[in-house]
């Protein structure tokens, strides 16, 4: 089996963590002239005329044209008119030179996202549906690793019955660190996430300390992952590393699909909580004490290698 399945799962999980950032009208607004959006609405209404400062909102009118689903579209200005009641900002953005409108802000940020990929993934991941499907998978895997845990023999499963390597445990706490970096960001520095939205990148090394820790972790998470793929196949049997790596993506679900539901203090005390006692489930139940004298692999206790079948006494 690769591991690609399991990290698309793995990266869904940490994706689905991040949310949409504030309004960029209610902070410093992270784009200007010449940025480009993607319109993923079914369509943007735009009103072809300049706002006047009596103009309370875009109206369907014989000024005023359409940009469709997918269409992409670049800000061409972008204006304030403080006694409009639904939005002070105004934004003109193109399609091609025939085709160029103004339209409120507010309108523009719910019909259209950053064209960007990164960004594109953070919009799709935020939305309700995903988060139900994401819902629906959790119970799906459950129910999946119940049926596989009733047909065959017991299986090593995370925290319960842990293969002797540190890397799941390192994986779920590196998961928990992520969750509350990105907590902290969400709660004392909000433009950070919207300046990253609209700006995003995946080099921790270009970015502010917060968001620098955040990635970092990311990047750390997503090396685990890999590690912990490679770890069960080469010390499980191929079903019951498929059992494992399967409860592992839901373990890693569950905890995700909790910690949406924390505030900040609580996630940070539950993480560090868990944290404390995934390290000593592991220390006094998983970590390897000896070392197969044949084959080299670690072993939990003496007696006949699960790997080469030598009898270690």
């Amino acid at each position: 089996m690769k591991p690609v399945p399991f990290l698309l799962v793995f990266l869904t999980c940490l994706l689905t963590a991040c949310t949409l950032p504030p309004r960029a009208s209610e902070a410093q607004r992270p784009y200007g002239v010449g940025y480009n959006f993607h319109v993923h609405a079914e369509s943007l209404l735009l009103q072809e005329d300049r706002p006047m400062h009596w103009c309370q909102g875009v109206a369907e009118t014989s000024d005023s044209l359409f940009v469709f689903h997918d269409n992409h579209i670049v800000v061409a200005a972008i204006t304030v008119i403080p006694e409009d009641c639904v939005d002070s900002v105004w934004v003109k953005v193109a399609r091609d030179q025939f085709t160029m409108g103004w339209t409120h802000e507010t309108d523009l940020l719910a019909a259209a996202s950053p064209d960007d990929p990164i960004s594109q993934a953070i919009r799709l991941l935020s939305t309700p549906l995903v988060q139900w499907l994401l819902s629906l998978l959790t119970v799906f895997l459950m129910m999946a690793l119940c049926v596989s845990l009733r047909l065959r023999h017991p299986a090593a499963l995370p925290v319960l019955r842990d293969i002797p390597t540190m890397n799941p445990t390192l994986l779920m706490i590196c998961l928990l660190a992520s969750l509350c970096f990105y907590a902290v960001i969400q709660q004392q520095s909000p433009e950070l996430w919207a300046q990253f939205y609209f700006h995003p990148t995946l080099n921790p090394f270009s970015q502010p300390w917060q968001l620098c820790l955040f990635l970092a972790s990311l990047w750390l998470t997503l090396l685990l992952a890999i590690l912990c793929v490679d770890d069960a196949f080469s010390l499980l049997s191929a079903r019951h590393a498929v059992i494992y790596l399967l409860a592992l993506c839901d373990l890693l679900l569950l905890l995700l699909l909790l910690a949406r539901r924390l505030s900040p203090t609580l996630l940070f005390l539950c993480s560090v909580s868990l944290g404390c006692v995934l390290l000593y489930r592991y220390w006094h139940h998983a970590r390897p004490l000896y070392t197969c004298g044949s084959c080299g692999a670690p072993l939990r206790h003496k007696g006949t290698c699960p790997h080469c079948g030598v009898i270690n006494d």
